[in-house]
């Protein structure tokens, strides 16, 4: 991959519009085991506003004394269950139904965070990172704060694209924080993936349409996740959402209804031909059904043939979404 930034942090600009210039930002994050089989950095290339900060190096736990099964020492334990998780009793009806949930291989991890320089992203502007993940490593990558996709005087959409690549082995955790569709933005989150056969991928994307008190802005999202094997790429996933005022019925009940946040959580773990790799394991995990009550929303999940798991939630708050689809 090349990078458009030197060493840390600059971005290019170009003109957008009377009295400010559009941001063009490319950042860079590969993560190789080293030759003591240990997790490292071995690139990383941020670009105002994608600013990426190493926060933790870790190596797996053996064995965990009360599932008797592998660990990883990098996560806490909700993070081993990606999916859904339960409201306290009462607040939501009993699950409706059980899925097989890829939790996280126990490979050495490294744990980077994503961090916005700078306001936005504003109308025009253009942001890219590009993640890879080698093999017999993990890399979980998480950003410290909500992004806000906001107006500008920029030509055309904002726009934020992810494009990663998990070798067979390797394991890539995606877990950024909200993306606020401000009143009047017009985004595009666009994602783009290759997983390995034996490679494994967690993907949460979580939108709240607008800020508290006030009506959404368009935001998109498209994501599209392959599986690479020895006779060529075959498609996982390919979705595309669009939300906000212009969409026709999306208050309607075939779409988001009265929620304000809309989310959903990817996990690819494609089985290797001889069955090595992290793909494989397995966790039951329920499922909170849709409701027409008090609870705007619910959460369903959706069996993919890679195999893979796609979990789609709707919730009235950022809060109970994340219960939806994890920590």
């Amino acid at each position: 991959m090349t990078a458009l930034a030197d060493t840390g942090e600059a971005a290019g600009r170009r003109p957008a519009g009377t009295g400010r210039a559009a941001v063009r930002a490319h950042a860079v994050l590969r993560v190789e085991a080293a030759p003591d089989g240990s997790a490292r950095v071995v690139e990383s290339r941020s670009a105002v506003p994608l600013v990426l900060r190493h926060t933790d190096t870790a190596a797996p736990r053996l064995r965990d004394s009360t599932a008797s099964r592998p660990m990883d020492a990098a996560a806490p334990r909700p993070m081993d269950a990606a999916a859904p998780r339960p409201l306290e009793p009462g607040t939501e009806p009993e699950a409706a139904s059980q899925a097989e949930i890829p939790r996280p291989p126990g490979l050495p991890t490294v744990t980077v965070h994503l961090v916005g320089a700078a306001a936005g992203p504003l109308a025009g502007d253009q942001l890219r990172l590009d993640i890879s993940v080698g093999a017999g490593v993990r890399l979980v990558l998480r950003s410290v704060a909500a992004t806000l996709a906001m107006p500008g005087h920029g030509p055309g959409p904002s726009v934020t694209r992810i494009h990663a690549e998990v070798a067979a082995g390797g394991a890539l955790d995606l877990l950024p924080e909200p993306t606020v569709a401000v009143r009047g933005c017009d985004h595009r989150m666009v994602g783009r993936a290759v997983v390995a056969a034996g490679g494994w991928l967690r993907w949460r994307e979580e939108i709240l349409l607008g800020r508290f008190g006030e009506p959404s802005g368009h935001v998109e999202t498209d994501l599209r996740v392959d599986v690479r094997a020895p006779g060529g790429d075959r498609p996982l996933l390919r979705q595309r959402l669009p939300l906000g005022p212009d969409v026709p019925g999306l208050a309607g009940a075939a779409v988001v209804g009265s929620a304000r946040a809309v989310g959903s959580l990817l996990v690819a773990a494609p089985a290797a031909p001889d069955g090595a790799g992290p793909a494989g394991l397995g966790l039951a995990a329920a499922v909170t059904p849709a409701t027409g009550g008090a609870l705007a929303g619910g959460a369903a999940v959706l069996p993919l043939a890679g195999p893979g798991i796609l979990v789609t939630a709707l919730a009235a708050d950022a809060v109970t979404l994340r219960r939806h689809l994890g920590p």
